[in-house]
């Protein structure tokens, strides 16, 4: 599968995390230096749009992580969520972000293709491509029907449903937040479209 049956609408629009009105402090300011660096410039922007409000920041970030990296589902369909998530939600900085976080947790180029254009592809497995139904509904109707239920049922525990529901909300939130205030990617991207 060489060209993708449909094309990203990618939100682009200026980035406003630098309004003079946003106000940081020295240690927020500090903690987006020092992901910067340890991500060698790959991952600290979306730092800049959660830190607009201090009392966000580190909750936030404590709750994003219980999901990702340390949920209970298997790291490549947690990767799979999130990446059908940030294509339906136009989030072309989540979707960079982990287009190369599902390479390093296995997922291959034509499985991530499959995530974008054809989720139903053989390349995915039947419990990935099960997952992968949840995210128009939850998106849609902000409920899971009760035939995806029935079928999520038959191959995960009540806690991983839920933690797939709840992946799903918290990246739909971060696309709207980082679209609407324009986050760029990061220089260690490059131009990437």
């Amino acid at each position: 599968m060489s060209d993708r049956d449909v094309s990203p609408r990618w939100h682009e629009l200026p980035d406003r995390t630098e309004d003079p009105r946003i106000k940081r402090s020295p240690l927020h300011r500090g903690l987006i230096a020092l992901a910067k660096r340890l991500t060698k410039g790959r991952s600290y922007q979306f730092m800049r749009v959660v830190s607009i409000d201090r009392r966000l920041f580190r909750p936030f970030l404590a709750f994003n992580m219980r999901l990702m990296p340390r949920g209970k589902l298997d790291r490549r369909e947690t990767e799979a969520l999130i990446l059908r998530t940030a294509w339906l939600c136009g989030s072309r900085y989540e979707w960079t972000q982990h287009e190369a976080i599902g390479r390093r947790v296995g997922l291959s180029a034509e499985q991530i293709e499959a995530i974008a254009a054809e989720p139903q592809s053989e390349l995915l497995g039947e419990q990935t491509r099960l997952l992968l139904r949840i995210v128009p509904e939850l998106l849609e109707s902000h409920a899971l029907s009760e035939a995806t239920y029935e079928a999520l049922a038959q191959h995960l525990e009540p806690s991983q449903i839920l933690e797939a529901v709840m992946l799903v909300g918290n990246y739909a939130m971060l696309a709207g937040a980082l679209n609407t205030f324009g986050v760029p990617l990061e220089d260690a991207w490059g131009e990437k479209k």
